[in-house]
């Protein structure tokens, strides 16, 4: 069975820094050839194209950095963008004296029936996609599986040789199986000064954790968002904690 962090995934690292005493955006724009439309947004945007980052610079020397899947990433981009600055000519600090601070991590997670589970489906479900395995037992397919499964034709799928994927079938094990979730009724399970719910408006329940202090956006399907993290350890001490919650559900 995967653990948590195995079943983690960081889809968005923001940071902020300040790279120099103030900066020329009109020149930096015609120098690098970067996005520039001060009418519309106060600052040039820097894009890197491999990790796929976007840095916000400002006239004042900072700098926001989005869409990294983690520390190194945002470094790496930050270090290539004032590399390309001093070759232009652009005074910046030197990359020792840049100090870049994490201001948000987004990371999604999805919730599974525990390996000691006795429970079985109740019915058919063609959402929960499994694999079969040899001795007749069964294991939970993976997103990237999934993916490919579905792009293939149906005689394609009959060929492929490495997996046949299908929906969970009634009276089969749920053990480490994605975990449903009746988001009506954890809203009443769940401190209500710290949920929000409103179908009508979002899909998803929204609870507002005191201790890590983040965001999780809970959907009916076991998935989560978690935001507000400037730490992956907290992340994962969100999902801990959420799933000590819910554990008197089963």
């Amino acid at each position: 069975m995967k653990s948590d962090e195995e079943r983690l995934t960081v889809v968005n690292v923001v940071a902020s820094t300040r790279v120099a005493e103030e900066l020329d955006l009109p020149d930096i724009a015609i120098q690098l050839n970067c996005e520039y439309e001060p009418e519309q947004f106060p600052g040039v945007v820097y894009r890197v194209v491999d990790p796929k980052l976007a840095i916000l610079m400002f006239r004042s020397g900072r700098a926001v950095c989005t869409g990294g899947k983690n520390e190194e990433n945002i470094h790496e981009g930050i270090t290539r963008m004032i590399g390309d600055l001093r070759a232009a000519g652009i005074e910046t600090w030197e990359i020792e004296d840049v100090k870049i601070e994490v201001q948000n991590m987004v990371a999604t997670y999805a919730l599974h029936y525990p390996e000691d589970y006795d429970g079985t489906a109740r019915m058919d479900d063609i959402n929960t996609r499994v694999i079969d395995l040899e001795g007749g037992e069964i294991r939970p397919a993976d997103d990237e599986e999934i993916e490919v499964w579905n792009a293939m034709t149906k005689e394609e799928q009959e060929k492929f040789g490495e997996y046949q994927i299908r929906g969970i079938k009634q009276g089969e094990p749920l053990a480490t199986m994605p975990r449903k979730l009746n988001l009506n009724n954890l809203t009443f399970h769940l401190p209500f000064d710290k949920v929000e719910y409103e179908p009508e408006q979002f899909p998803g329940l929204i609870y507002r954790l005191d201790y890590p202090r983040v965001v999780c956006l809970i959907f009916g399907s076991g998935k989560m968002v978690i935001t507000g993290a400037r730490r992956k350890d907290e992340i994962l001490e969100a999902v801990q904690f959420i799933q000590d919650e819910l554990a008197d559900l089963l």
